[in-house]
């Protein structure tokens, strides 16, 4: 049913924005800074997700990703409004969660003059190592197109399909270790509308390269993939069930 997928969506979304995200706002301090920590947060988190409702909705849990299964062929067209709306509410559902427990502490702020601020993404002054619009849009396309096409590498016929969160979430913990000092990660577009409105100021005017960029790296995953796959589109493939 579309609405199983739907709510699927939403929670995984919600989670993945909560304990990820969660993990740089709440406990960052406490990590001293590690982008190890984060890193980690964002593929284990990915990774359980998988196991958790991958057999309900695939676990995209990014428009993304929902760009790049449709091209891909493994995915109804119809289906992607319904999906990538559900990420966007879900990603703005755990980044609310989230405020709430960060309120929870005396002296708690969003300061949106400093990067990462509430986790958002950024480029320029808001980026964490001040890397300018064309690294941070570079970085975006090109490992949103990595970590798009090994999650469609594992809805293979040929890939295992029990290990396939393991992939995803690995996939996901490594581009996080490269591009965080870049644009804080991003690689998910509801992720970073979630975060940057919730962190508001400047974060909004550069929210475009985070909603566009991960999907350019989507569409060129799914490109690449096809050509490299041909053998993948004689029929309709359903999305990966990864505790089959």
């Amino acid at each position: 049913m579309n609405a199983n997928k739907a709510i699927a969506e939403v929670f995984g979304t919600a989670v993945l924005v909560l304990v990820s995200v969660g993990t740089a706002v709440l406990a960052g301090g406490f990590l001293g800074g590690s982008t190890l920590g984060v890193a980690l947060a964002f593929g284990l988190t990915l990774m359980v997700l998988a196991y958790a409702i991958g057999h309900v909705s695939g676990c995209h849990v990014n428009p993304a990703v929902t760009v790049g299964m449709w091209l891909s062929g493994k995915m109804d067209r119809k289906e992607v409004p319904l999906y990538i709306v559900s990420q966007v509410l879900g990603a703005l559902l755990g980044a609310a969660i989230l405020l709430i427990i960060a309120n929870g502490t005396d002296g708690f702020s969003i300061d949106n003059n400093v990067a990462g601020a509430f986790g958002a993404n950024g480029y320029d002054d808001l980026s964490p190592g001040g890397y300018n619009l064309l690294a941070a849009a570079v970085s975006e396309v090109v490992f949103t197109m990595i970590f798009v096409f090994v999650v469609l590498g594992t809805t293979t016929r040929r890939f295992p399909a029990a290990a396939a969160g393991i992939a995803a979430g690995f996939a996901l913990a490594i581009v996080h270790l490269v591009s965080i000092p870049v644009t804080n990660t991003s690689v998910n577009p509801a992720r970073s509308i979630a975060t940057n409105v919730f962190a508001g100021g400047d974060y909004i005017p550069q929210l475009w390269l985070f909603i566009v960029a991960p999907v350019v790296g989507g569409i060129l995953a799914a490109l690449l993939f096809r050509f490299l796959n041909p053998d993948e589109f004689a029929g309709h493939v359903e999305p990966l069930d990864p505790t089959s």
